[in-house]
């Protein structure tokens, strides 16, 4: 008896550990929560500066008693920032009126150099983002410190390149739940977690049918290419949508229905693995893509060959040309 209570001892621990921590996050506690450990006398209230010139502080203006997803950018990335933004505009997309009211967004630059306030504004009109998404500049050193106390701090910016953090921080203030979440995540399931979770789940489900007792028995198996563009291509390609459909309407790049029988294959793998490449050398149909879609550079997105291969063949495979009745907006 002895020896199973000493085995059930660290589970047990476990339990009350997880416990506590629901009970301190509960709203409640909300007071306990904003002093210690996640409120003011933790989060540096630094000064920084709105896409719109405004001036504010980090803790008293920005997270204070809100529901926020945080992340760092700069507008010179020519690598995951901008699948990172319009990842997150699709959450926006689908938390719509709640976005501003009791949900926000915070882009920080970690190119204060060089991400003024209007670089910011030309950056966020790009991806059309609404309200309750702010995007920031201020110093380098201010910025480096909320870096550091977020836990994603990477070295600076060197000639426009940089391997920062990817993560994005997400939390609610008031009640002191905080947790990282990959960009890569699926935008319904990140929508979740802002819009109900965080809010200890105060949102109604639109469709009360949607129990454990209705879910499918079994999870349907994604191949590799279609994981990866799931995750790496679908916040700004579609395949297969209806020109005046709302896809098509907020598309960020071209939809990619019947890409494999329109583009060269060579081109299209170079293109996958490396367009920033290309666009530097003035590949004249990177350029024509690049000023068509808002100059928007193609990420890129560290895929290997492997992975390139993955892509092309299930786009070849579910990204088949559109019929007569259904054509879409391409290049």
């Amino acid at each position: 008896m002895i020896a199973t209570a000493r085995a059930l001892m660290p589970a047990l621990t476990a339990l009350l550990v997880f416990v506590a921590t629901v009970i301190a996050g509960w709203p409640g506690n909300a007071k306990a929560a904003g002093d210690a450990p996640w409120g003011a006398n933790y989060f540096p209230n630094v000064p920084l500066i709105t896409q719109d010139g405004k001036k504010v502080r980090f803790f008293d203006d920005l997270i204070k008693g809100k529901v926020v997803a945080i992340n760092f950018i700069f507008t010179g990335c020519s690598e995951s920032c901008s699948m990172e933004t319009a990842r997150l505009r699709e959450v926006q997309d689908l938390l719509a009126d709640r976005m501003g009211k009791d949900i926000f967004f915070v882009s920080i630059s970690i190119d204060p150099d060089n991400d003024t306030p209007e670089a910011l504004k030309h950056y966020a009109d790009k991806f059309k983002v609404g309200p309750g998404w702010t995007f920031l500049t201020g110093k380098n050193e201010d910025i480096t410190l909320l870096r550091d106390k977020l836990g994603i701090y990477m070295p600076p910016v060197v000639n426009g390149k940089s391997d920062h953090e990817l993560s994005l921080v997400v939390g609610n203030q008031a009640t002191g739940r905080w947790m990282k979440a990959s960009p890569y995540e699926n935008p319904q399931i990140m929508a979740t977690t802002l819009g109900s979770w965080l809010h200890n789940w105060k949102v109604i489900p639109a469709n009360k049918n949607d129990t454990y007792a209705n879910a499918p028995t079994r999870v349907p198996e994604l191949s590799r290419g279609e994981e990866l563009y799931r995750t790496r291509c679908a916040s700004c390609h579609s395949i297969g949508a209806p020109a005046n459909s709302l896809a098509a309407l907020r598309a960020i790049g071209p939809d990619l229905a019947g890409i494999t029988q329109q583009r060269d294959r060579a081109w299209l793998t170079r293109w996958l693995k490396e367009p920033d490449r290309m666009l530097a050398e003035k590949d004249p149909l990177a350029t024509a893509l690049y000023l068509k879609y808002n100059k928007l550079a193609m990420p890129n997105l560290r895929l290997n060959d492997k992975e390139v291969a993955q892509v092309l063949t299930f786009l070849e495979e579910h990204g088949k040309p559109p019929t007569a009745e259904k054509k879409v907006a391409r290049q």
